[in-house]
């Protein structure tokens, strides 16, 4: 039984973290608010507060948890691209499943925008950090000529690039434009393509 609890825990924790991250997806950071989340969820906000503090806070797991799983993928995942080329087929391939889209490195640096005005604690940005300094570490085996600080570069200009683009997908499908896989696909690589233009 006590398993099962604690399935059920996890469970609601992610289901908040997740319907968090969605709204500011869809709205922005100020979409993003304790009732917006339990309404969501279909829990109280006494539940929503024996879970976390914040709303900064469920992003904060939330994107935590995310970059946990990345950091799994970089090593092994398309072996032969470069980091701009790793990133763009993330992207690309999150443009297919809304899930995987809100699970995917293409979200962060939307919710890393809004968690900036929003205040948190510190165990919950320290977890955070810890996990994008090994999202960092992996990039850094799978590029060792370039040091940690190039590295952190390339990977901000690819999270804007990616940014942009499901940004962009989501204002063409919410102007009722019909957009199939292939113009989808075009736009992230429009979006990349600028970012290595860049002289």
């Amino acid at each position: 039984m006590t398993s099962l609890r604690e399935e059920k825990k996890r469970a609601t924790r992610q289901a908040m973290a997740d319907a968090a991250a969605r709204l500011v997806l869809d709205g922005g950071a100020e979409a993003a608010t304790v009732s917006g989340i339990t309404a969501t969820v279909g829990v109280s906000p006494r539940t929503f507060h024996n879970y976390f503090s914040s709303v900064a806070d469920a992003l904060l797991s939330f994107s935590t948890d995310v970059l946990a799983k990345f950091s799994k993928e970089v090593p092994t995942v398309f072996p032969n691209s470069s980091i701009s080329e790793f990133l763009e087929q993330v992207t690309l391939d999150a443009t297919e499943n809304e899930g995987k889209e809100l699970h995917s490195f293409t979200s962060l640096f939307t919710i890393g925008e809004a968690l900036e005005n929003l205040s948190h604690t510190s165990k919950e940005r320290q977890q955070f950090q810890v996990a994008a300094d090994q999202v960092l570490e992996t990039f850094h085996q799978r590029a060792p000529d370039k040091s940690r600080f190039e590295i952190a570069v390339i990977l901000q200009a690819c999270a804007g690039a990616s940014a942009m683009s499901m940004k962009e997908i989501h204002r063409r499908s919410q102007a009722e434009e019909s957009l199939d896989a292939h113009t989808k696909h075009e736009i992230v690589r429009t979006a990349f393509a600028t970012v290595r233009a860049i002289d």
